[in-house]
C-alpha cells in the first residue's frame, strides 16, 4: 500500500526543510526535490530532475521575482495537472475558467504564509536583504510551507480545482475576474 496524502505532505515538508537547511539546495531545488522524494510527483530523483528548478532560486537568478519555493510548487503541479497536449486545445478560455484556478489558489495560500509571492518583497524587508542572517530562518520556514502547500494542490482533483474561486488579492491582471 502506498503512502497517504497526509504522509506525503509530512515528508515533503520535512525533506524541504532538510534540503535548504543542510543539503545545500536553494529554495526552489529544496521544494522540487522534496516533492519528488516524498512521492508527491512521479519523477526520477536525479540531478537532471532537480536541475529544472535551479534557476528559479532567488526569484529567478537573484532577480527577486516569484519566490523559487513557490515556483517549484507551481512547476510540480504543472507536471501532474498541466495540459499534456496544449497545442491540440483550441479553447484558450479553458485555462482561465478551470486550470488556472489551481495555481491562483496555490499562490494565494503561499502569500498568506510568506507575506508576498515575490522574493524581493520577502527578503528586502530585512535591513541587509539576502545577506541578513535573520532572513534565513524566514526562508527556511517559507520553503517548508511551500512544499506542504504544493502537496495540498497536487492531491486536488481537476474537478475540485475547477470549483475554486479566484482570489482577487493575488490576481494582478486587469479584468481577469
Amino acid at each position: 500500500m502506498g503512502k497517504s496524502w497526509d504522509e506525503i505532505r509530512e515528508l515533503a515538508v520535512k525533506y524541504a526543510d532538510e534540503n535548504i537547511n543542510s543539503r545545500g539546495m536553494n529554495c526552489s531545488e529544496s521544494v522540487f526535490e522534496a516533492l519528488i522524494r516524498s512521492g508527491a510527483i512521479d519523477a526520477p530523483i536525479d540531478v537532471s530532475a532537480v536541475a529544472f528548478a535551479t534557476g528559479f532560486g532567488g526569484g529567478g537568478g537573484g532577480v527577486g521575482y516569484t519566490c523559487g519555493a513557490l515556483s517549484s510548487g507551481i512547476l510540480a503541479n504543472g507536471i501532474v495537472h498541466g495540459r499534456k497536449d496544449p497545442a491540440s486545445s483550441t479553447n484558450r478560455m479553458e485555462l482561465k475558467e478551470s486550470l488556472y484556478k489551481r495555481y491562483n489558489n496555490l499562490v494565494s495560500d503561499f502569500v498568506k504564509v510568506a507575506g508576498s509571492g515575490l522574493c524581493r518583497e520577502i527578503i528586502n524587508e530585512y535591513p541587509d536583504g539576502y545577506r541578513d542572517g535573520a532572513v534565513r530562518p524566514n526562508c527556511i520556514r517559507i520553503v517548508a510551507a511551500a512544499a506542504g502547500i504544493a502537496v495540498d494542490y497536487l492531491k486536488m482533483s481537476a474537478e475540485e480545482a475547477a470549483k475554486l474561486e479566484y482570489d482577487p488579492a493575488v490576481v494582478g491582471i486587469k479584468n481577469w475576474i
